[in-house]
């Protein structure tokens, strides 16, 4: 097996090499693995959310037998609710699914991406700093918007790694 990522701002690239790392499997950026893997071949993908979709994942299952899917995004590890949406929008076992807390950075994104986050992220920090009892995800959140971030761990791969190392 083999790990394959689509990345928009850096923290799904992050993420890959550090599994990489920590498991000793092979790291290919998406387009890298189209020209060197073997179509077919068995791949943990790990892309960037967007909308609720996990980035990059359509062309990796077309080309790729995809085991296992981690997706990335903004919010908190502690909200299963991304990860519930993957298994179902994907269609994938729920054991082989995963969502990680990647972060954000502003100035990483570029055109259509950057002025849609710039739009939400103004209604975000508007509706969370007139909102008196916040919860502490709101609070991060919040944060986040204002100041940027950057969530990426080992830790929070501990599930991903047990996983590929049951594979």
């Amino acid at each position: 097996m083999n790990i394959v990522y689509a990345s928009n701002s850096g923290f799904t690239k992050k993420y890959a090499i550090l599994l990489g790392e920590q498991t000793g499997i092979k790291v290919y950026e998406l387009k890298e693995a189209l020209a060197q893997l073997e179509k077919d071949s068995e791949i943990l993908f790990m892309g960037w959310m967007c909308a609720g979709m996990v980035k990059g994942f359509a062309k990796a299952a077309k080309n790729y037998k995809v085991m296992g899917v981690c997706g990335v995004g903004m919010g908190t590890m502690n909200d299963d609710t991304q990860r519930q949406g993957i298994v179902t929008r994907l269609r994938m076992p729920d054991e082989s699914v995963f969502y990680l807390q990647g972060g954000y950075d502003i100035t990483k994104l570029h055109g259509m991406n950057k002025f849609m986050m710039k739009m939400i992220g103004k209604t975000v920090v508007k509706k969370y700093e007139e909102k008196e009892d916040k919860t502490p995800e709101e609070i991060q959140m919040l944060d986040l918007y204002k100041n940027g971030g950057d969530f990426v761990s080992v830790e929070n791969l501990s599930k991903v790694i047990a996983w590929v190392n049951k594979k």
